[in-house]
Parts: structure tokens; C-alpha cells; sequence
């Protein structure tokens, strides 16, 4: 062994000894540093706790004076003028309509049940928003310092004639904390007035002094679980702005500023706290967890109010995700309603459900006709609308057809040259006057619909219960028959007409002319098989989706089979059309244009390539 590797070996056992040592130190000092720590938590828990008890014991009728007077000091350090509402008995009290009934608790002065009358979850029980999963605890502080939290206080309560209560925290010489509840005939707004009576000299007027912690868990009220959730997040309407929203059916959070409201919304109802641009500050959390069936989802806020005055005025909301309704209020909860993705590729899609789908929608719901009905009659609506520009595509699509000998001649002629094909197919097509893309037409015309159709549809709260044919509720899906298992994504259950829009969609690709006569680049012959695959990963898709949604993709599958054996059997005269096709050859050819330049890149596109051959 050399000298240069005993003195490596030696420095290697010196830091190897040198790192032990500290490793042991350290972990020696976290070890005492831990125990002190874990020490001085538990002496704060038992400290905490018999404060709780000296708290809970408080009552004045049962205990003597030395453990009052002991238990009172307690209570003032951490209640201040407010410590006489720690302890009581907890009362009910309730207002009610026509459409709600509100229940509410001395404990926390607050709301503990909702009931929606005209409404029932999809099993037929009696439709509950809010049953003890709300906590709504306001937040301010004294003068002395004390936070104090109105969950924890018992308020007194008084009925202010037949629509109204209020609840009073008191705080001793004709001053207290008021929160007047009031609800009026036919309305879903529940009325909320927050007042500080005579609390100057008791409550700390700074900024930031006057809080709320809005906690709730959405009760699933719907037969789809999995799509509920994908329609459910927070929404909020920044004052003189647009109403945004958390991302659906995924766990988020973000901070927003001088808002009107926040809305936690289920798929069909929703839950608004309304604040008149009162709100300065907010941090929004939402929660998903997939395993928990129990609930929806869990909303939290944590909301800073602008400390304007001593008397807020605030609002609840507890009804349904009714487009129509919401919009009357002129308050922007209408879009609430998802009409749409937030994604700006497809944001438009919600113009089109706004302006197009839902006036002719409740044109149609205006006759009582079964909504099944008015899903067909919406659908031919939209179709015949569409029918000049589609008569255009598959006279378009026939031309294709008549050039196909040709183009199989040069498919040929350029199979081991793919740009080559490609360039001379862009020649024929501008000399015959045939455009490369007038058979997609028919399928870029639609897709907008099926796009809009696809948040209308699960989004639309009149469809929710209404029955069609085996499907009970046209809201969610339909079952024809359930499985035995379970399949991931698909479900254990069939839908029928996820089944019957599947094969329509077959059937369309099977005889749809642009099918039968594409000319494929070579060694694209795959895409052929395309349309066949994509209708059954659609299948798996939509199995769980709304009924009403997988309906209006049959008959629309069904109508375009029509349209396409009418008009090429009684509107196309392809003999007529190749005569065109012929004349349209001995036409000088105009330069310019869309198709010049596709010519020039394939000739570019060829240049580069020869250049890229090895010379030989």
C-alpha cells in the first residue's frame, strides 16, 4: 500500500468519524429539542382543556361562587364583553314558502337546514342543500385583543313577525352583535343583516377585523356521482367584472379580491353567499376526493370584509341551477351555469348555447311537449338549418368520387414518392375545380352543436327526472340493463342509447360517400379505419353521461344517414357533374389563391427532399 492511498483511507476515516459524531449530536439535540416541544404542547393542551371545562361549566345557577368567579375570568380572557353567550341550550327556529324551507340554530346564529321543496333527489327523498354540512362563523376582534368566533357563541332569538328572526349575541349595557334572517314569499334569497349595536368602544375598528370561514359539504343528489362532480366547483363575480370559476371537479385553490359573491355549485343547485361588493378579499379551496361517495365535494372560504360600517347587508342563495331564473336576478348568476369550457380554444361554444340552443329550446318547452320530442324537433331545427352548406359538401364529396379513377392512376404511378402524390392530387384538384375540403364540411358544421350540446344537455335543469322512452331521468343515464362487474370508465351498466348512438355512428361512417372514395396518401391507409374507432372509444365515454345528450347524437346520426341517401339519390346527377368536372379541366387556371399556395409548399416540401437524396 502506497503513501497516497494511506492518507486517502485516513482522511476518508476522519470525515467518515467526523460525520458519525455530528450525525449522533444532532440527532441527539432534535431527540431534546422534540421531548421539550411535545412538552410544552401538552401543557398547552391541558391548559386548553381546563379552560374548556371552566367554559362549560359556567352557569350561574348550579355553581358556587368561587368556581363562577373562577370560570368568569377564564371566560373574559378569551370572550371578552361577549363571555355570558359561551354556554345555553340549543334552539331551533325555522322560516318558510312555497319553495324553501330554512332552518336555523341558536348555536352559531346560523343556518343548519335547507329543504327545496319542488325538488327531490334522484332516489324520491325530499331534496336537502344544507343539513348540518354548512359552518358559516363570522370572525371580529375587541379592543382587549379577543377574536372572537360567532360559531362559538349561543345567540338569542326572537321571530320578527312571520318572514323574519333575529339573533342576538350580547354584550352587556344595551350592546350586542344582531343578525336579522329574513325570507320572503316565492324567493330562494334568504336576507341576512349582520349589525354591531353600540360596539364602538368594544370593537376594534382596523382594517381586516371583520372575517368569515364558509365551510361545505355538497350532499350528492344525483344518480351519477362521477359526472356531478364534474359539473361542481366554486364560482365568484368580481365587482364590474365576469363571473370565473375554479376548475370543475378537481381540488384547487386561489385568492380573489373585491367580489360581489361566491357560489358553491352542485350540478343542478347551488349555494350564493351575496355581498353587494362587500367582500375584499377571499381564499378559495375546493376538494375532491374520489374515495369519499359521501359528498360532492368540500368548499371552504376564507373571506376579509370591507369594514365600511356597523350594519352589513348581506344574502343567501339556496335553489336550483335554473338558466332562466338566475338571469332574472341580474346579479350574473346565470353563468353559474356551465355552458361551456373556460378553455379559450372553446369558450365561443357557450355564445352558441346562449343565442342559438337555449331560445329555440324554450321556444319548444313553451307547448309541453315531452322533452324526448323536443330533443328530436331541436335537433331537426339545427340540421335544416344547416342543409344549403351540407347539400354543398356531398356535391362536393360526388366529385371526389368521379375523380377517384384518376387519382388511384396517380397513387399509383407515385407510391414511393408521397409528395409527388401529393402535389399532382393538388393539380387535378385545381384543375377539375374540386376543393380538397368540401367533404369535411358537413362534419365542421356540426361539430359546434355537438360541442355546445355537450354542456347543454347535462348542464340543463329542466331535463332532470323528465322520463323518455326506458330512460327515467334524461338528466343522467339511462340503463337497459346493469352488469354483474364493473368496467373502468365504462361502468356497470349499459346505456341503450349510448348503444344506439354508437351504432348510428357505424352505420354513417359504413355510407358515408367521403368513406367509400377517400384517396389516402400512401402509407396513410390506416386512417380509414378512424371513424370505426372512434364512435367506440365515444361508447366508453358517454356511458355514464347524460341521457339526453347520447339521444340527441342518434338522431342527429340518423338525420345526416338520411340527408345523404336524399340528396345523393335524388339532388346529385353525376353524369351532369363530370361533364362539369371536364369543362372545368379546359379552363385556363387563375393563379393565386389558397390552393397556389398549398401548391407552391408541396413543391418547396419536394425540393428539399431530392435535395436530401444521396446522390448516386
Amino acid at each position: 500500500m502506497n503513501r497516497d492511498t494511506l492518507i486517502g483511507t485516513a482522511l476518508i476515516s476522519i470525515l467518515l468519524f467526523w460525520y458519525l459524531s455530528n450525525s449522533a449530536k444532532n440527532n441527539a439535540q432534535l431527540d431534546e429539542e422534540k421531548a421539550k416541544t411535545e412538552q410544552v404542547v401538552k401543557q398547552e393542551n391541558k391548559q386548553s382543556k381546563e379552560t374548556e371545562v371552566l367554559i362549560e361549566n359556567l352557569n350561574p345557577e348550579i355553581a358556587d361562587s368561587a368556581t363562577l368567579s373562577k370560570a368568569e375570568q377564564k371566560a373574559k380572557i378569551k370572550y371578552g364583553a361577549f363571555y355570558k353567550n359561551i354556554s345555553g341550550k340549543e334552539e331551533f327556529t325555522s322560516l318558510e314558502n312555497d319553495l324553501i324551507r330554512v332552518e336555523f340554530s341558536n348555536k352559531g346564529g346560523q343556518i343548519t337546514k335547507v329543504n327545496l321543496k319542488e325538488f327531490k333527489t334522484w332516489d324520491k327523498q325530499d331534496l336537502i342543500l344544507v343539513d348540518n354540512n354548512q359552518n358559516f362563523n363570522f370572525t371580529f376582534e375587541t379592543n382587549d385583543g379577543q377574536k372572537i368566533q360567532t360559531k362559538e357563541l349561543y345567540h338569542s332569538i326572537s321571530k320578527i313577525g312571520e318572514n323574519s328572526v333575529s339573533m342576538k349575541i350580547d354584550a352587556g349595557n344595551g350592546k350586542y352583535v344582531e343578525k336579522i334572517y329574513s325570507l320572503a314569499d316565492n324567493s330562494y334569497f334568504v336576507d341576512f343583516d349582520f349589525n354591531f349595536v353600540k360596539l364602538d368602544d368594544v370593537i376594534n375598528p382596523s382594517a381586516d377585523n371583520f372575517k368569515a370561514t364558509w365551510d361545505f359539504d355538497v350532499i350528492p343528489q344525483e344518480k351519477g356521482l362521477t359526472v356531478e362532480r364534474q359539473k361542481s366547483t366554486i364560482y365568484w363575480k368580481q365587482n364590474d367584472e365576469e363571473v370565473d370559476n375554479l376548475s370543475v371537479g378537481t381540488s384547487k385553490d386561489e385568492i380573489i379580491k373585491d367580489s360581489e359573491w361566491i357560489a358553491y355549485k352542485d350540478q343542478f343547485f347551488n349555494a350564493t353567499f351575496l355581498t353587494d361588493g362587500l367582500i375584499k378579499e377571499a381564499a378559495l379551496t375546493s376538494t375532491f376526493d374520489t374515495e369519499d361517495s359521501t359528498i360532492v365535494a368540500a368548499y371552504n372560504s376564507e373571506i376579509i370584509f370591507d369594514n365600511k360600517n356597523d350594519n352589513y347587508k348581506f344574502q343567501y342563495f339556496f335553489g336550483p341551477n335554473d338558466y332562466k331564473l338566475l338571469k332574472s336576478f341580474d346579479k350574473g348568476q346565470e353563468n353559474i351555469v356551465e355552458l361551456s369550457t373556460n378553455f379559450f380554444l372553446f369558450g365561443w361554444v357557450k355564445y352558441i348555447n346562449k343565442y342559438v340552443i337555449i331560445p329555440i329550446f324554450r321556444l319548444l318547452d313553451g307547448h309541453g311537449l315531452n322533452y324526448g320530442i323536443i330533443i328530436i324537433l331541436l335537433t331537426l331545427i339545427i340540421r335544416m338549418a344547416l342543409m344549403p352548406l351540407t347539400f354543398k359538401s356531398y356535391v362536393s364529396t360526388a366529385k371526389t368520387k368521379l375523380l377517384k379513377p384518376e387519382l388511384d392512376r396517380l397513387k399509383e404511378k407515385y407510391k414511393d414518392d408521397q409528395q409527388k402524390y401529393a402535389a399532382e392530387q393538388m393539380k387535378l384538384y385545381q384543375k377539375s375545380g374540386v376543393s380538397m375540403f368540401g367533404g369535411c364540411l358537413p362534419m365542421l358544421l356540426q361539430m359546434p352543436f355537438f360541442l355546445a350540446m355537450f354542456y347543454f344537455f347535462p348542464s340543463s335543469i329542466e331535463l332532470r327526472q323528465e322520463s323518455f322512452l326506458w330512460a327515467t331521468d334524461l338528466s343522467t343515464y339511462d340503463v337497459l340493463f346493469n352488469l354483474p362487474f364493473n368496467i373502468p370508465v365504462y361502468g356497470a351498466h349499459v346505456s341503450g342509447f349510448t348503444l344506439l348512438m354508437t351504432a348510428s355512428s357505424l352505420i354513417s361512417a359504413r355510407f358515408n360517400p367521403q368513406m367509400q372514395n377517400q384517396n389516402l396518401q400512401p402509407g396513410m391507409e390506416v386512417m380509414k379505419y378512424m371513424p370505426y374507432f372512434f364512435p367506440i372509444f365515444l361508447m366508453v365515454l358517454f356511458n355514464s353521461w347524460s341521457s339526453a345528450l347520447t339521444f340527441y347524437y342518434f338522431i342527429s346520426n340518423t338525420i345526416t344517414l338520411a340527408q345523404q341517401v336524399f340528396i345523393n339519390k335524388f339532388m346529385i346527377d353525376e353524369d351532369k357533374l363530370m361533364q362539369q368536372l371536364e369543362n372545368n379541366k379546359k379552363k385556363p387556371q387563375k393563379k393565386g389563391g389558397f390552393r397556389t399556395k398549398m401548391e407552391e409548399i408541396y413543391k418547396q416540401q419536394q425540393l428539399e427532399a431530392e435535395k436530401k437524396k444521396p446522390k448516386k
